[in-house]
């Protein structure tokens, strides 16, 4: 079992909050004055650059956006470590007004250029103007029927079923209107075709935002019927293999190719002082999942392929394709619908049954209301017409070795710099690495917005590059992530002679001390 999960609900509860301000913002890692002083003045140079970037328009239009959108409030207190968050909101305004796309470049409403390598949370796989291309076309097939008649199916239909099913070499499909509610309805309909409650997920790995698959915070519900498995474990083989009677799917999600056993990476999690690794180029993950595939198999027990992000991303036949594994299940959503929202469960008869012949009242109940709707079977044609072709193909394998080969060019660059990072990627989605222990490496991305990049709000974490990413814009990418770097190294956040033990020590002691001193009234919030 692992116990990261666990952990961090049950330290969510206790964690007090608590800020620095003032010295203490420069100078949490225990540097020198001098230190702190650098970049102080490193900061507020920077936060004068986030002022130029934001027009008029847009800080007007941000500040309706903060002050009466959730979301918005939620991804904006999210981006960085909870000590930090005050303090940087207050210095630097992230623009979320976005009104044109050019290629990858989203242009705001004040003419303000941006190169995107956030990728629209891996939506944006073809590129911004493949897409509208997309919802162009099926527009003009549908639009005779309209886009919310609801019930009746278009005859569209005839040309995605086929296409998903040679695709995802699965039986029948399910539609739906999202990936987190195509995986809630492939776990319900695994626990019900197979009589087993339990399913297995591994350590890190995200399925969607509902309770039933969400075990650290974010959820208040404590799962009872979740497994949490350690990844590339062979203890986690043998619990599937001996525990295989009471487990109704094994859970994957391939994008950990990239960072098994941990999380998704987010600028929100740099606050401890890891190193963080990355498998080498996903063949030790290939061979763990081949082996998974062997237990499972071998167990009766189904392997249900979260491919929401991954479908269409590494491959054009996702992550079956790219590791050679036929799950059972497999989960498909965000590029597929072509442009729009959607989610899609592809399995074998035998697990997509909703009824019991034998038990009339015994029926899985997974419905709903835009599920088809006809315009997103329409846009969904168009990608799955778009995907199939030689020219598509031929993109992705050249859209991969542009990108490995720009990761070489780039930690050849950073090396050369004496630079404390490195970068590495999974087919077009990469990430960017630290390789010296620090409490300031979440305050790159905001060197790099600075520089014209688009991110989104997990950072550095996880950026795209789309298929449409012409060399130059590459070039761009690399030149502005090297001049982010020499910049943030010039403003000392690297500096000091800090290691690993001596920040965790750090980082425990401030943590123990607001949980007991907050409640007494000797520390504020």
């Amino acid at each position: 079992m692992s116990p990261i999960p666990y952990g961090s609900r049950l330290s969510a509860p206790l964690l007090r909050s608590y800020s620095f301000t003032g010295k203490a913002y420069f100078n949490s890692d225990g540097c020198s004055d001098a230190i702190a002083a650098r970049r102080e003045k490193g900061a507020n140079a920077l936060a004068q650059r986030f002022d130029a970037l934001m027009g008029a328009k847009a800080k007007q239009l941000n500040d309706t956006l903060v002050a009466g959108l959730s979301d918005i409030r939620f991804t904006d207190t999210n981006r960085v470590p909870f000590q930090f968050q005050k303090e940087t909101r207050a210095r630097y305004r992230v623009a979320s007004i976005t009104q044109s796309s050019e290629g990858p470049v989203l242009v705001d409403v004040d003419g303000g250029r941006a190169i995107d390598v956030s990728g629209s949370y891996g939506v944006n796989v073809c590129g911004y103007d493949a897409y509208k291309g997309f919802v162009d076309r099926a527009w003009s097939r549908v639009k005779d029927l309209g886009p919310n008649v609801l019930g009746p199916v278009h005859p569209i239909i005839s040309d995605v079923l086929p296409a998903l099913k040679k695709i995802a070499n699965k039986e029948e499909v399910s539609f739906h209107m999202s990936g987190t509610e195509a995986v809630m309805c492939a776990v319900r309909l695994c626990r019900f075709n197979t009589g087993r409650k339990l399913i297995v997920q591994f350590a890190g790995a995200y399925h969607g935002w509902w309770d039933g698959v969400q075990p650290g915070p974010g959820s208040e519900r404590a799962n009872s019927d979740v497994l949490y498995l350690n990844d590339m474990s062979p203890a986690a083989l043998r619990c599937i293999a001996a525990r295989a009677d009471e487990i109704a799917c094994v859970c994957v999600s391939p994008l950990q190719g990239l960072n098994p056993g941990s999380p998704p990476p987010s600028d929100l999690v740099l606050l401890d002082a890891k190193v963080r690794s990355t498998a080498e180029k996903g063949n030790a993950y290939r061979a763990w999942l081949h082996q998974l595939k062997k237990v499972c198999n071998a167990s009766d027990v189904p392997l249900l392929f979260d491919e929401v992000y991954t479908g269409f991303r590494m491959a054009p036949g996702g992550a079956q394709e790219y590791y050679g594994v036929d799950a059972d299940v497999v989960v498909y959503g965000k590029t597929l619908g072509g442009g729009l929202a959607n989610g899609v469960v592809c399995g074998p008869a035998r697990l997509m049954k909703r009824f019991d012949e034998a038990k009339p009242v015994r029926v899985a109940y997974v419905i709903g209301t835009f599920s088809a709707a006809p315009l997103t079977l329409a846009t969904m044609a168009e990608f799955l017409a778009w995907v199939q072709t030689p020219a598509t193909i031929a993109a992705y394998a050249d859209a991969t070795a542009r990108t490995d080969a720009w990761v070489h060019d780039v930690n050849v660059a950073l090396a050369a710099e004496n630079l404390p990072m490195r970068v590495d990627n999974l087919t077009t989605v990469w990430t960017v690495l630290f390789t010296q222990p620090g409490r300031y490496h979440w305050m790159f991305q905001y060197y790099l917005r600075a520089e014209g990049l688009a991110l989104s709000w997990v950072g550095t974490g996880r950026c795209l590059f789309s298929l449409d990413f012409t060399l130059a814009q590459y070039d761009a990418v690399k030149t502005a992530l090297l001049n982010a770097a020499k910049q943030m190294r010039t403003d000392g956040w690297w500096d000091g002679d800090v290691d690993a033990k001596s920040i965790s020590k750090k980082i425990a002691k401030e943590v123990v001390y607001n949980m007991v001193a907050q409640p007494l009234g000797l520390a504020s919030n």
